[in-house]
Formats: structure tokens, C-alpha cells, sequence
């Protein structure tokens, strides 16, 4: 039966698990503050007569349920009912099948909660998809986890403090106004803070009132600073993969782990530095002279820059040169400047990738 249908907002929460249907919709109320109606379907049926009875403007859809799981309903509503904005829940989350649920309209693909934390993030997902109204959204560019909860804050408007945890590691994510303004984690701050903790594979994280940060390191739109960061990730495992490769995406996502990682493959790192597009010094690891690694830097740029004019190959953004016992690293990119200089054994004298 219908509840609290004089509410504001109608949602309707698909699950073949009545004990999960119970648990979420008890904690929705409450962080709601039962300004949201819940109505509940345990198989596609009953759904659909919820549908034919009233409304509602979001569901909430498990994927893996008997007789017609949800992505198979998803393909049905679309027939049904195109207009319909659907959340998809899943236990145990495949890219997959998250592929498939996005081309087929889906809103959001998101870890089906089983904490209190995960239903917090669960709410301030449908909360911000709720006020966005049922013409907006992105589809087909989020991913299961942190940068579902960061993309629906931004997509909100919030502001707000997103503190993540994971092992020995700790960092925050400051949003003002839907804008991402500033993370750091450990010694590192900006972009690179960033997409260090969204490359994180699990922990925990909470949303917090927002506090202005001591100083503001971030701008530009959160679509292209997730997506740079979803690249990134791609970029990491895609190097990792590599027999013996010392992949750019590591070193910029964990500089504060770079020793430990590349020694344990035999490879010992002497130097790092890490700069903003504009030359601002973000990290710095026993830099011996900032002076000549910045100049450097410029050098390489102007050299880049010329090198690729009339050549169908464009700008280079890695190089890699050995200088007698020791392999220096440099990548330029649109956002970032990262050197990294290993002691590694001899080999050719010039390489650029």
C-alpha cells in the first residue's frame, strides 16, 4: 500500500529481499525526515502495478533478483515507461553489467548498501538526483564508489567535507557550492590529492558540514576532474600490467607510497617533484635544486613544443632519459608536471616515450 503519498517526493524500492526493503526504507525516513514517501516491490509485477497506480519519480532497482533480474526489468520500463528515472543497486558490483544498465537509461549504478555509511551515501545520492530534477543527470561516466557520492554532491550543489579512510591512509575532498575546491591527503594537496583518493580500490568514507580549507587548490569543471581521474586509474592498471614498467599513473597517484612500491621491484627512488600546470610546487621528495627541476620543466615544454609542430603525433607528455645510473621520469600534462628520478641499472642512453 501506498505511504505518505501527500509527500513531496515518490520513490519506489524494488528488492526481492523483504528484510532489506525494511531496513532501507526505515533508514531513508529518518535521514529524510520523512519528507520522502517509500513504496516497496519485491518482484517486477508488483512494480509495475505501483507504476499503473501512481507515479513515482525515482525507483530504486535491484539487480539481482529471480524470474527477471533488474537490468532485464530496466529494459522493460524503458519500453514502458522511457521517461523513468531508475537507480540500480548491486551486491556485488560488475562493470559489465554497469556498462549495460547505463546505455540502457540508467541514472546511477551504485553499491548496494549494507552499513550505515553506505545508506548515508545511498541518500545523498538520491537526494541530489532528486533536486536535479528528471532532465538532468550523467550517464555512462560514473563509477561504483567515491566518485558516485562526489559526482551527486557536485550535481546537488552541496557543500559539504567528504573524509576518506583506508588502512593507514587518510584524506579529504572539499566541495563548496557543487564546485571541488580542494582535497589533500597525507603531504600532498590539489589535483594530485584527488586523484590519489579516488583511485583508492575500498575503505570508508563520511560526509561532513563544510569547513573552508586553509587554502583553496582546485577549479574547473567536477565532470572533467573525475573523468581525468577515472583516465588516470585506467592509465595506472594499463602500466602496472606491463612486465617491469614503472608506470607514470602510479607515481602521480601515490607519491607518498612511490619508495615502497618501486623498491619492493627492485627499483629505489632518489628524487620526486610534483607541480600545477602553472609551475606552483605541489610535493617535493629530497629535490636537491627546485630552481633547475622548475627550469627543467620549462625547457622540456618549449623542446615538446617545437618537436611536434607538422607532425601528426602531437605534443609529447612522458619522457623518460637515463643519466648514468640513474632513470628520470618526466610527465607534463594539462594539469600537473611530475618528476620522478630511480636508481636503476644502465641501459641506452635516451629514451622518449
Amino acid at each position: 500500500m501506498p505511504e505518505e503519498t501527500n509527500k513531496r517526493s515518490q520513490f519506489l524500492f524494488v528488492d526481492d529481499e523483504p528484510e532489506f526493503l525494511a531496513a532501507l526504507t526505515s533508514q531513508l525516513k529518518e535521514f529524510s525526515k520523512a519528507h520522502w514517501a517509500f513504496r516497496t516491490a519485491t518482484n517486477h509485477s508488483q512494480a509495475l502495478e505501483q507504476l499503473k497506480a501512481q507515479p513515482v519519480e525515482i525507483i530504486v532497482l535491484d539487480v539481482e533478483m529471480p524470474v527477471m533480474d533488474g537490468v532485464e526489468f530496466l529494459r522493460l520500463l524503458r519500453h514502458t515507461h522511457p521517461a523513468q528515472r531508475v537507480v540500480m543497486l548491486s551486491g556485488h558490483p560488475d562493470e559489465t553489467v554497469r556498462k549495460s544498465a547505463i546505455e540502457l537509461g540508467a541514472s546511477l549504478f551504485l553499491q548496494k548498501p549494507s552499513t550505515p555509511e553506505g545508506f548515508r551515501g545511498l541518500f545523498t545520492a538520491l537526494e541530489a538526483l532528486e533536486a536535479s530534477g528528471p532532465q538532468s543527470g550523467f550517464r555512462g561516466v560514473m563509477q561504483v564508489g567515491l566518485q558516485d557520492v562526489l559526482q551527486m554532491e557536485c550535481l546537488g550543489r552541496k557543500s559539504s567535507i567528504l573524509a576518506i579512510s583506508t588502512g593507514n591512509r587518510r584524506g579529504q575532498i572539499y566541495i563548496s557550492d557543487g564546485a571541488i575546491i580542494h582535497a589533500e591527503c597525507g603531504q600532498l594537496q590539489g589535483e594530485m590529492a584527488l586523484y590519489g583518493l579516488l583511485g583508492l580500490s575500498g575503505g570508508e568514507f563520511k560526509l561532513h558540514p563544510f569547513a573552508e580549507p586553509t587554502r583553496r587548490t582546485i577549479s574547473g569543471q567536477h565532470e572533467f576532474l573525475l573523468m581525468e581521474a577515472a583516465r588516470l586509474h585506467d592509465e595506472n592498471h594499463s602500466q602496472s600490467a606491463r612486465p617491469g614498467s614503472l608506470g607514470g599513473g602510479e607515481q602521480h597517484a601515490n607519491l607518498g607510497e612511490a619508495s615502497v612500491a618501486t623498491e619492493a621491484r627492485g627499483v629505489r627512488i632518489e628524487e620526486a617533484l610534483l607541480c600545477s600546470s602553472a609551475g606552483e610546487v605541489l610535493y617535493q621528495w629530497k629535490c636537491e635544486s627546485l630552481e633547475a627541476r622548475l627550469d627543467l620543466f620549462k625547457k622540456l615544454e618549449m623542446q615538446t613544443m617545437e618537436a611536434s609542430k607538422g607532425t601528426p603525433s602531437g605534443r609529447f607528455h612522458r619522457v623518460s632519459m637515463d643519466t648514468g645510473a640513474s632513470r628520470l621520469l618526466i610527465q607534463i600534462q594539462p594539469t600537473f608536471k611530475l618528476l620522478v628520478r630511480s636508481a636503476l641499472p644502465a641501459t641506452p642512453a635516451q629514451n622518449n616515450e
